[in-house]
């Protein structure tokens, strides 16, 4: 398989038939229709996949439902529970005139008003808005990703200026980290 980005996680099976409920990391999923077989990896650091074979995929909940062709029951789409969902990398890639995917802009600096403030490091999502793990030198810090904060973005550079809210890079509103490298 060509070079892979997670994008979610098995959270369950669906139904009685077989089918896999996945939430994503991103609720996003444009690539859902060239999706012709599901690869799943049991961690981050997993080098064998199991390969399945899409007989129909659906948004539902914020993830999907998928049914493949190998998959005939509850108790085997229950054993796959954890196993992350990976797809192509050029899957996550926008036409012009696209919606822009979150993992095009992945280690780009971001500025507000023309000054360097930090790296996109990551990605979440609060139920309105996708939002951008920023890494400053005071900390980690989420900044909604919406049109009405974004000045600039320059691909050929790796540069988004921005214009936040006053007070968005207080300390105060700084993650821990945890060590984990785990987002929820």
């Amino acid at each position: 398989m060509s070079e892979t980005k997670v994008v979610g996680r098995v959270k369950d099976g669906h139904g009685i038939k077989g089918e896999i409920y996945i939430t994503l990391f991103s609720r996003e999923a444009a690539w859902l229709k060239k999706l012709k077989t599901v690869s799943l990896k049991q961690n981050e650091t997993a080098t064998e996949t199991k390969e399945f074979t899409v007989k129909s995929a659906r948004i539902h909940k914020g993830g999907l439902i998928v049914k493949t062709h190998e998959l005939s029951d509850r108790n085997a789409a229950e054993a796959l529970k954890g196993y992350l969902l990976q797809i192509p990398k050029d899957f996550l890639v926008s036409e012009k005139g696209e919606a822009l995917y979150l993992s095009e802009i992945d280690g780009f600096e971001v500025l507000e008003n023309g000054v360097k403030i930090g790296k996109i490091i990551g990605f979440s999502n609060n139920g309105a808005h996708d939002l951008l793990l920023v890494k400053t030198k005071d900390g980690e810090f989420d900044v909604p990703f919406v049109d009405a904060f974004v000045i600039t973005l320059d691909h050929d550079k790796k540069l988004i200026d921005m214009k936040l809210p006053e007070g968005l890079f207080d300390t105060e509103n700084a993650q821990e980290q945890d060590g984990s490298g785990e987002e929820e």
